[in-house]
């Protein structure tokens, strides 16, 4: 199976001419819409653009940079949309690129649908439909309803200037995309490696089903049932089709290592991932996450259960803040592979020797935060080609798991345990942490729900998912007004002056923290006083009034902004 190259040209926002002489002659030296369409490769270049340019990019985009606007990790300065306080842009890249990315899906739709050698593009029509509902869903995910423009349109066309259509209205554009895709592209088996497959479109469309579903469950703008059977019924396809598994090749380490390991192209959890690799994609994202651009809060730190399965609140297993290190003690695994261990001594970006880890020191950036992040750290001193040659995975199998989890308890009010063991289990396995059971839930009364999203969380904490989870949950209202903390200070060794740890002496970064600083003993990064949330208009994103100015009858503003 041969590896997916990205060409360099792009090639699909090339646009014919608007006018015409009586004789048209073809191009001597461009390429254009005479020349080109003509070889399954024309169509082959074409779709590969959309691996380069259309799929989110965590170091440009900043897709693992979306947890800083949730509750569960803090950038290098205040978040404003996490703080209530984002104010409407002139312009916004994701509208931005998401249109310019359609425009060349429909173009390639066009093409792909008309051709005269379709059966040797359909995968390549598969691709184009793919991609057109992945940026649909962007627009969709961050506006709401927006303009649907299904084909190549020229400046003079008055479909440029569209109304917006109903968030339902894009919905059900985006699934049919997504149909089509399913119905074109070939199964993951025989498509050539890192490429869009079928399970991909149905993985795809899963996510898009559970996040819809559960927003008009708990927005109460409509029946989400529908929905949430597709996304039980896609997610299921997805597993049954056993083109994926969770990646265990690392043994106990192989949650942290499949992020950063070089091996990662031969990732057997990867669906989708953006490719970085020389020739391919030289533009790394490895270093961003070293310099404190997410930083972990005392929110998700304490998310993690203990080893006994319970959470801190109910575990007897649980050791407390007194030391830097206690906190971390008896906890599920993936907690000590996602933060830091204060003085674990590891290799860094940019450090050619093993450091002991600290807040403060070499570049650990944000010392504001006395969790440090340890997924996605290479231990590489320069890490692989470009600063980064590890695959940004978008879609991994872990998320088609918990969304077949969260998707049936949403459904059906229940999930049995036969239907845990075929997606939460499978997570907690790796780790080898206990199962979640419905016993298990009922002899600590626990609630079941809140547990299937606290695994979600777990398993694909600072990959970007948790400001999405709060809007749709609507509970963004309730957890970002709460104060952003970090470390507990008082009564803990971070309030001294000097720690010692393994025969080596630390300054505290939080030695004398002023009380102003600090919140019941933790360390705040941001007071709730300075967080607001308007639920009439914060679980949208405003328009970009450029848009906006160019068409004001209309491209109506959200409500609120």
């Amino acid at each position: 199976m041969k590896l997916l190259k990205i060409s360099s040209i792009i090639l699909l926002i090339i646009a014919t001419s608007a006018c015409k002489k009586a004789l048209d002659l073809e191009p001597q030296s461009d390429i254009s819409d005479f020349t080109y369409w003509k070889s399954a490769n024309d169509y082959r270049l074409a779709a590969n653009w959309f691996y380069n340019y259309s799929l989110d990019d965590p170091h440009y985009s900043g897709s693992y940079m979306n947890d800083n606007n949730s509750d569960i990790a803090f950038g290098t300065e205040v978040n404003t949309i996490s703080s209530g306080r984002y104010v409407p842009p002139e312009q916004d890249p994701n509208w931005d690129d998401s249109y310019a990315a359609i425009r060349n899906a429909n173009k390639l739709v066009a093409e792909g649908t008309a051709s005269s050698i379709k059966n040797e593009v359909k995968a390549f029509l598969g691709e184009g439909y793919f991609f057109r509902a992945y940026n649909y869903f962007r627009l969709l995910d961050l506006y709401g309803g927006v303009p649907i423009i299904d084909k190549v349109l020229q400046p003079d066309d008055p479909l440029v200037f569209s109304e917006r259509a109903s968030r339902e209205a894009v919905l059900d554009f985006i699934l049919g995309d997504l149909n089509n895709a399913i119905a074109n592209l070939p199964v993951k088996a025989s498509v050539e490696k890192g490429r869009i497959c079928k399970e991909a479109a149905q993985a795809l469309k899963a996510r898009i089903c559970l996040f819809e579903g559960t927003w008009r469950k708990f927005h109460a703008t409509g029946d989400g049932n529908a929905l949430l059977d597709q996304a039980i019924t896609e997610s299921k396809n997805v597993i049954n089709s056993n083109a994926y598994a969770l990646n265990q090749l690392r043994g106990d380490s192989s949650y942290r290592m499949m992020f950063i390991d070089t091996y990662s192209m031969e990732n057997p959890e990867t669906i989708i991932s953006k490719k970085y690799r020389t020739n391919i994609n030289v533009n790394g994202w490895a270093y961003g996450v070293s310099w404190g651009n997410l930083n972990p809060t005392k929110a998700a730190a304490d998310l993690y259960l203990c080893r006994d399965g319970l959470p801190i609140e109910k575990s007897p297993a649980f050791k407390g803040y007194d030391s830097t290190r206690t906190e971390f003690r008896f906890r599920d695994p993936r907690m000590a592979q996602s933060l830091i261990v204060p003085a674990t001594k590891i290799v860094r970006p940019q450090y050619d020797k093993y450091r002991p880890q600290w807040p403060g020191i070499d570049n650990n950036r944000n010392v504001n935060s006395g969790y440090m992040l340890y997924k996605f750290i290479s231990q590489m001193a320069t890490p692989g080609d470009g600063g980064g040659a590890f695959d940004w995975n978008i879609i991994r199998y872990a998320e088609v798991l918990a969304i077949f989890a969260e998707a049936t308890y949403e459904r059906n009010g229940s999930i049995s345990d036969a239907e845990l063991d075929l997606s939460i289990n499978l997570l907690r396995d790796r780790v080898k942490m206990p199962h979640l059971t419905n016993t298990l839930v009922t002899a600590n009364g626990l609630n079941m729900q809140t547990e299937i999203r606290r695994e979600r969380t777990v398993e694909l904490a600072f990959e970007g998912f948790r400001w999405d989870d709060l809007r749709r949950w609507k509970t963004a209202e309730s957890e970002l007004r709460k104060s952003v903390l970090s470390v507990k200070v008082t009564g803990s060794e971070w309030s001294k002056q000097v720690i010692s740890l393994d025969g080596e002496s630390y300054n505290s970064y939080f030695y004398n923290t002023p009380a102003s600083q600090l919140e019941n003993g933790y360390k705040v990064l941001q007071p709730g006083s300075q967080r607001a949330f308007d639920v009439a208009k914060n679980y949208l994103l405003p328009i970009p009034t450029k848009q906006i100015s160019l068409n004001p009858d209309k491209l109506k503003q959200n409500p609120g902004w």
